[in-house]
Protein backbone atom coordinates (compact mmCIF):
# COMPACT_ATOMS: atom_id res chain seq x y z
CA UNK A 1 0.00 0.00 0.00
CA UNK A 2 2.83 2.40 0.86
CA UNK A 3 4.50 1.70 -2.50
CA UNK A 4 1.24 2.46 -4.32
CA UNK A 5 0.94 5.81 -2.51
CA UNK A 6 4.56 6.65 -3.30
CA UNK A 7 4.06 5.89 -7.00
CA UNK A 8 0.92 8.05 -7.00
CA UNK A 9 2.78 10.97 -5.44
CA UNK A 10 5.65 10.70 -7.95
CA UNK A 11 3.16 10.65 -10.83
CA UNK A 12 1.44 13.73 -9.42
CA UNK A 13 4.79 15.48 -9.14
CA UNK A 14 5.58 14.66 -12.78
CA UNK A 15 2.18 15.95 -13.86
CA UNK A 16 2.79 19.16 -11.93
CA UNK A 17 6.05 19.61 -13.82
CA UNK A 18 4.02 19.39 -17.02
CA UNK A 19 1.98 22.42 -15.93
CA UNK A 20 5.11 24.51 -15.32
CA UNK A 21 6.30 27.23 -17.71
CA UNK A 22 7.17 26.59 -21.31
CA UNK A 23 9.38 28.68 -23.54
CA UNK A 24 8.66 30.48 -26.76
CA UNK A 25 11.64 31.28 -28.93
CA UNK A 26 11.23 34.51 -30.85
CA UNK A 27 13.87 34.95 -33.47
CA UNK A 28 16.95 34.01 -31.48
CA UNK A 29 18.54 35.03 -28.21
CA UNK A 30 17.30 34.01 -24.79
CA UNK A 31 13.78 32.57 -24.74
CA UNK A 32 10.87 34.44 -23.20
CA UNK A 33 9.18 32.78 -20.23
CA UNK A 34 5.47 32.15 -20.31
CA UNK A 35 2.96 30.38 -18.13
CA UNK A 36 1.50 27.39 -19.90
CA UNK A 37 -2.03 28.73 -19.43
CA UNK A 38 -1.10 32.32 -20.25
CA UNK A 39 1.25 32.30 -23.24
CA UNK A 40 -0.08 35.58 -24.57
CA UNK A 41 0.56 37.56 -21.40
CA UNK A 42 4.35 37.51 -21.16
CA UNK A 43 6.48 37.15 -18.07
CA UNK A 44 5.52 36.84 -14.43
CA UNK A 45 5.39 40.60 -13.83
CA UNK A 46 2.84 41.05 -16.62
CA UNK A 47 1.00 37.97 -15.38
CA UNK A 48 0.72 39.49 -11.92
CA UNK A 49 -0.34 42.91 -13.21
CA UNK A 50 -3.19 41.27 -15.09
CA UNK A 51 -4.76 40.01 -11.88
CA UNK A 52 -4.03 42.70 -9.32
CA UNK A 53 -6.84 45.31 -9.28
CA UNK A 54 -5.87 48.59 -10.94
CA UNK A 55 -9.10 50.57 -10.64
CA UNK A 56 -8.30 51.97 -7.22
CA UNK A 57 -5.26 53.43 -5.49
CA UNK A 58 -2.46 50.94 -4.87
CA UNK A 59 -0.50 50.92 -1.64
CA UNK A 60 2.28 53.56 -1.50
CA UNK A 61 5.78 52.71 -2.73
CA UNK A 62 7.32 53.10 0.73
CA UNK A 63 5.58 49.84 1.65
CA UNK A 64 8.54 48.00 0.11
CA UNK A 65 10.71 49.39 2.91
CA UNK A 66 8.09 48.41 5.48
CA UNK A 67 8.10 44.89 4.02
CA UNK A 68 11.88 44.81 4.18
CA UNK A 69 11.84 45.89 7.82
CA UNK A 70 9.29 43.20 8.68
CA UNK A 71 11.37 40.59 6.88
CA UNK A 72 14.45 41.57 8.87
CA UNK A 73 12.46 41.38 12.12
CA UNK A 74 11.19 37.91 11.20
CA UNK A 75 14.74 36.80 10.43
CA UNK A 76 15.94 38.27 13.72
CA UNK A 77 13.31 36.48 15.77
CA UNK A 78 13.84 33.28 13.81
CA UNK A 79 17.59 33.41 14.34
CA UNK A 80 17.08 33.96 18.07
CA UNK A 81 14.76 30.96 18.37
CA UNK A 82 17.15 28.79 16.36
CA UNK A 83 20.26 29.75 18.31
CA UNK A 84 18.41 29.16 21.57
CA UNK A 85 17.20 25.82 20.17
CA UNK A 86 13.61 26.58 21.14
CA UNK A 87 10.72 24.24 20.30
CA UNK A 88 8.91 24.43 16.98
CA UNK A 89 5.98 26.42 18.40
CA UNK A 90 7.58 29.91 18.13
CA UNK A 91 8.54 29.13 14.53
CA UNK A 92 4.92 28.18 13.86
CA UNK A 93 3.80 31.63 14.98
CA UNK A 94 6.39 33.27 12.75
CA UNK A 95 5.11 31.21 9.84
CA UNK A 96 1.51 32.22 10.56
CA UNK A 97 2.46 35.91 10.56
CA UNK A 98 4.53 35.47 7.40
CA UNK A 99 1.64 33.75 5.64
CA UNK A 100 -0.92 36.39 6.63
CA UNK A 101 1.24 39.44 5.90
CA UNK A 102 3.89 38.60 3.30
CA UNK A 103 1.90 35.90 1.49
CA UNK A 104 -1.70 37.13 1.50
CA UNK A 105 -1.65 40.87 2.20
CA UNK A 106 1.52 41.59 0.20
CA UNK A 107 1.01 39.00 -2.52
CA UNK A 108 4.04 36.80 -1.88
CA UNK A 109 6.52 39.67 -1.95
CA UNK A 110 9.15 40.05 -0.57
CA UNK A 111 10.37 37.04 -2.56
CA UNK A 112 14.06 36.05 -2.50
CA UNK A 113 13.29 33.48 -5.21
CA UNK A 114 12.57 36.35 -7.59
CA UNK A 115 15.45 38.27 -6.02
CA UNK A 116 17.85 35.85 -7.74
CA UNK A 117 16.76 37.31 -11.06
CA UNK A 118 16.81 40.85 -9.66
CA UNK A 119 20.33 40.43 -8.29
CA UNK A 120 21.61 38.94 -11.54
CA UNK A 121 20.03 41.73 -13.58
CA UNK A 122 21.49 44.25 -11.12
CA UNK A 123 24.99 42.89 -11.69
CA UNK A 124 24.55 43.17 -15.46
CA UNK A 125 22.76 46.53 -15.34
CA UNK A 126 22.75 48.14 -11.85
CA UNK A 127 20.21 50.81 -12.83
CA UNK A 128 17.50 48.15 -13.28
CA UNK A 129 17.39 46.98 -9.66
CA UNK A 130 16.81 48.78 -6.37
CA UNK A 131 18.93 48.45 -3.25
CA UNK A 132 16.02 46.76 -1.44
CA UNK A 133 16.12 43.89 -3.95
CA UNK A 134 19.78 43.28 -3.12
CA UNK A 135 19.06 43.39 0.61
CA UNK A 136 16.27 40.84 0.15
CA UNK A 137 18.70 38.65 -1.78
CA UNK A 138 21.66 38.96 0.59
CA UNK A 139 19.88 39.26 3.96
CA UNK A 140 18.70 35.64 4.37
CA UNK A 141 22.11 34.35 3.27
CA UNK A 142 23.90 36.47 5.87
CA UNK A 143 21.57 35.05 8.51
CA UNK A 144 22.23 31.55 7.11
CA UNK A 145 25.94 32.17 7.61
CA UNK A 146 25.20 32.54 11.31
CA UNK A 147 22.49 29.98 12.03
CA UNK A 148 21.58 28.11 8.86
CA UNK A 149 18.46 28.30 6.72
CA UNK A 150 16.46 30.38 9.20
CA UNK A 151 14.62 32.18 6.42
CA UNK A 152 12.90 28.97 5.28
CA UNK A 153 11.05 28.62 8.59
CA UNK A 154 10.57 32.23 9.60
CA UNK A 155 10.25 34.65 6.68
CA UNK A 156 9.54 32.85 3.40
CA UNK A 157 5.98 33.28 2.03
CA UNK A 158 6.18 30.02 0.07
CA UNK A 159 7.71 28.22 3.04
CA UNK A 160 4.90 29.48 5.29
CA UNK A 161 2.18 27.99 3.11
CA UNK A 162 4.00 24.67 2.90
CA UNK A 163 4.69 24.71 6.63
CA UNK A 164 1.05 25.30 7.51
CA UNK A 165 -0.27 23.02 4.78
CA UNK A 166 1.33 19.76 5.89
CA UNK A 167 -1.77 18.59 7.73
CA UNK A 168 -0.75 14.98 8.18
CA UNK A 169 1.10 13.94 11.32
CA UNK A 170 4.74 13.03 10.86
CA UNK A 171 3.96 9.37 11.48
CA UNK A 172 2.04 9.31 8.20
CA UNK A 173 4.48 11.31 6.08
CA UNK A 174 5.92 9.53 3.09
CA UNK A 175 9.68 9.36 3.49
CA UNK A 176 11.27 9.18 0.05
CA UNK A 177 13.93 6.56 -0.61
CA UNK A 178 17.39 8.09 -0.42
CA UNK A 179 18.13 7.60 -4.14
CA UNK A 180 14.89 9.25 -5.30
CA UNK A 181 15.31 12.08 -2.80
CA UNK A 182 18.85 12.80 -4.03
CA UNK A 183 17.78 12.74 -7.69
CA UNK A 184 14.93 15.19 -7.07
CA UNK A 185 17.26 17.47 -5.08
CA UNK A 186 19.26 18.04 -8.27
CA UNK A 187 16.31 19.89 -9.85
CA UNK A 188 16.75 23.16 -7.83
CA UNK A 189 20.39 23.32 -8.93
CA UNK A 190 19.35 23.13 -12.58
CA UNK A 191 16.62 25.71 -12.02
CA UNK A 192 19.12 28.04 -10.33
CA UNK A 193 21.46 27.82 -13.32
CA UNK A 194 18.62 28.51 -15.76
CA UNK A 195 17.34 31.41 -13.67
CA UNK A 196 20.74 33.10 -13.66
CA UNK A 197 21.28 32.35 -17.36
CA UNK A 198 18.00 33.92 -18.52
CA UNK A 199 18.45 36.97 -16.28
CA UNK A 200 22.07 37.50 -17.37
CA UNK A 201 21.10 37.33 -21.03
CA UNK A 202 18.82 40.32 -20.70
CA UNK A 203 15.51 38.50 -21.17
CA UNK A 204 14.13 39.88 -17.86
CA UNK A 205 12.66 36.44 -17.40
CA UNK A 206 11.67 35.62 -13.83
CA UNK A 207 12.08 31.92 -14.52
CA UNK A 208 12.00 30.74 -10.90
CA UNK A 209 8.89 32.82 -10.20
CA UNK A 210 7.14 31.13 -13.10
CA UNK A 211 7.63 27.84 -11.27
CA UNK A 212 5.98 29.15 -8.09
CA UNK A 213 2.79 27.09 -7.61
CA UNK A 214 1.46 29.29 -4.81
CA UNK A 215 1.16 32.60 -6.70
CA UNK A 216 -2.54 32.00 -7.33
CA UNK A 217 -3.22 32.12 -3.58
CA UNK A 218 -0.84 35.03 -3.04
CA UNK A 219 -2.24 37.21 -5.82
CA UNK A 220 -5.83 36.39 -4.88
CA UNK A 221 -5.18 37.20 -1.23
CA UNK A 222 -3.57 40.52 -2.12
CA UNK A 223 -6.42 41.39 -4.46
CA UNK A 224 -9.06 40.70 -1.83
CA UNK A 225 -7.16 42.62 0.82
CA UNK A 226 -6.78 45.66 -1.40
CA UNK A 227 -10.45 45.46 -2.38
CA UNK A 228 -11.44 45.42 1.29
CA UNK A 229 -9.03 48.27 2.08
CA UNK A 230 -10.42 50.36 -0.78
CA UNK A 231 -13.96 49.74 0.45
CA UNK A 232 -13.11 50.80 4.01
CA UNK A 233 -11.33 53.94 2.78
CA UNK A 234 -14.15 54.83 0.40
CA UNK A 235 -11.99 54.55 -2.70
CA UNK A 236 -13.02 53.18 -6.11
CA UNK A 237 -12.69 49.40 -6.22
CA UNK A 238 -13.26 46.42 -8.44
CA UNK A 239 -16.87 45.31 -8.22
CA UNK A 240 -16.17 41.66 -9.05
CA UNK A 241 -14.48 38.90 -7.07
CA UNK A 242 -10.94 38.56 -8.39
CA UNK A 243 -8.99 35.32 -8.76
CA UNK A 244 -5.24 35.36 -9.42
CA UNK A 245 -4.57 32.95 -12.24
CA UNK A 246 -6.30 30.82 -14.83
CA UNK A 247 -7.34 27.19 -14.64
CA UNK A 248 -3.87 25.74 -15.27
CA UNK A 249 -2.40 27.82 -12.44
CA UNK A 250 -4.98 26.52 -9.96
CA UNK A 251 -4.51 22.92 -11.16
CA UNK A 252 -0.76 23.25 -10.61
CA UNK A 253 -1.45 24.67 -7.15
CA UNK A 254 -3.86 21.84 -6.27
CA UNK A 255 -1.36 19.19 -7.34
CA UNK A 256 1.42 20.73 -5.25
CA UNK A 257 -0.86 21.07 -2.22
CA UNK A 258 -1.80 17.39 -2.48
CA UNK A 259 1.86 16.40 -2.79
CA UNK A 260 2.73 18.63 0.18
CA UNK A 261 0.06 16.91 2.26
CA UNK A 262 1.99 13.63 1.99
CA UNK A 263 5.55 14.84 1.36
CA UNK A 264 6.36 18.00 3.34
CA UNK A 265 7.75 21.07 1.57
CA UNK A 266 7.99 19.78 -2.02
CA UNK A 267 8.70 23.25 -3.44
CA UNK A 268 11.50 23.95 -0.94
CA UNK A 269 13.14 20.61 -1.57
CA UNK A 270 12.69 19.98 -5.27
CA UNK A 271 12.08 23.33 -7.03
CA UNK A 272 13.27 26.40 -5.09
CA UNK A 273 16.60 27.67 -6.50
CA UNK A 274 17.19 29.97 -3.54
CA UNK A 275 17.32 26.91 -1.29
CA UNK A 276 20.51 25.88 -3.09
CA UNK A 277 22.24 29.14 -2.19
CA UNK A 278 20.98 29.03 1.39
CA UNK A 279 21.98 25.38 1.70
CA UNK A 280 25.53 25.97 0.51
CA UNK A 281 25.98 28.96 2.85
CA UNK A 282 24.47 26.99 5.75
CA UNK A 283 27.15 24.33 5.39
CA UNK A 284 29.61 26.96 6.64
CA UNK A 285 27.34 28.51 9.29
CA UNK A 286 28.91 29.59 12.56
CA UNK A 287 26.24 27.79 14.57
CA UNK A 288 25.58 24.63 12.57
CA UNK A 289 23.00 22.16 13.83
CA UNK A 290 24.64 18.99 15.13
CA UNK A 291 23.78 15.85 17.08
CA UNK A 292 25.68 15.32 20.32
CA UNK A 293 26.78 11.71 20.13
CA UNK A 294 27.44 11.55 23.86
CA UNK A 295 23.76 12.29 24.51
CA UNK A 296 22.16 10.59 21.51
CA UNK A 297 20.57 7.16 22.06
CA UNK A 298 19.80 6.70 18.33
CA UNK A 299 16.04 6.49 18.94
CA UNK A 300 15.28 8.13 15.58
CA UNK A 301 12.60 10.51 16.87
CA UNK A 302 14.32 13.56 15.39
CA UNK A 303 14.62 11.81 12.04
CA UNK A 304 10.89 11.05 11.99
CA UNK A 305 9.77 14.63 12.62
CA UNK A 306 12.22 16.27 10.18
CA UNK A 307 10.10 17.55 7.26
CA UNK A 308 12.98 17.66 4.76
CA UNK A 309 14.77 14.38 5.57
CA UNK A 310 17.86 16.26 6.76
CA UNK A 311 18.60 13.83 9.61
CA UNK A 312 20.02 10.34 9.28
CA UNK A 313 19.98 7.98 12.28
CA UNK A 314 21.34 4.43 12.14
CA UNK A 315 21.39 2.61 15.45
CA UNK A 316 23.40 -0.36 14.13
CA UNK A 317 26.32 1.70 12.89
CA UNK A 318 25.92 4.39 15.58
CA UNK A 319 25.38 7.03 12.92
CA UNK A 320 23.67 10.33 13.74
CA UNK A 321 24.11 13.09 11.16
CA UNK A 322 22.35 16.34 10.26
CA UNK A 323 22.64 17.75 6.73
CA UNK A 324 22.94 21.50 7.22
CA UNK A 325 22.47 21.88 3.47
CA UNK A 326 18.92 20.48 3.81
CA UNK A 327 18.01 21.57 7.35
CA UNK A 328 15.42 24.38 7.36
CA UNK A 329 15.87 25.19 11.07
CA UNK A 330 12.26 24.49 12.04
CA UNK A 331 13.33 23.28 15.52
CA UNK A 332 11.08 20.21 15.29
CA UNK A 333 14.02 17.98 16.18
CA UNK A 334 14.68 19.93 19.38
CA UNK A 335 11.05 19.52 20.34
CA UNK A 336 11.12 15.73 19.80
CA UNK A 337 14.48 14.95 21.43
CA UNK A 338 14.21 13.77 25.03
CA UNK A 339 17.97 13.60 25.63
CA UNK A 340 18.99 17.15 24.69
CA UNK A 341 21.11 15.69 21.90
CA UNK A 342 20.42 18.35 19.27
CA UNK A 343 23.08 21.04 19.37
Amino acid sequence: MKKIRLITIVLCFISSIMTMPVFAQDGGGAPDCHSIDDLSRGNIREFKDAYIPVEYHALPEYMSFVDLGILLLLLGFGLFFVLKRKTGRPMNWLMIFTFVYLALIRGGCICPVGAITNATMGIVEPALVSITAFVVFIGPMLVALIGGRVFCSSGCPMGSLQHLGKARKHKKWIRLPKTINNILKAAPVIILILTIYFAANGSACFFACELDPYKAIFFTGQSWFEQALAYVMGQPMESKILLGGLLGTWIYLAIMLVIGYFIPRPFCRFICPYSVLLGVVSMFAIKRRTIKKDNCVYCGLCQKVCPVQAITIDRKSKLAVVSNYDCIQCNKCNESCKKDAIG
